[in-house]
């Protein structure tokens, strides 16, 4: 098995159409069709996936995130690619070109 290359600031990432989402309460939780796998989303990660309905750039989204929360955005760049390279694994989300 190859390694494959981490998704950076410059990958264009969108959600995976083989995933299905709901609003439950404060949490959107996220189902895989392909593994079945259930997950919840909260506050921050909910709001990445909010942002991932249309293909975005994963500078852009880390610049909206540090804005939204007023947060540095060497924080939010390291947490968005982290969950980011995380949703990738778990085959939530897709690059586009």
């Amino acid at each position: 098995m190859g390694s494959k290359i981490m998704i950076d600031l410059e990958t264009v990432v969108v959600r995976s159409g083989a995933v299905l989402d709901a609003s439950v309460g404060d949490e959107t939780v996220l189902m895989s069709m392909e593994t079945g796998t259930y997950y919840a989303l909260k506050v921050t990660s909910r709001a990445i996936w909010d942002r991932l309905a249309t293909p975005m750039r994963v500078r852009d989204l880390c610049a909206e995130l540090a804005d939204a929360y007023r947060a540095p955005p060497e924080t939010v760049e390291a947490d968005t690619l982290a969950f980011l390279n995380y949703l990738e694994a778990h085959q939530m989300i897709e690059r586009q070109a």
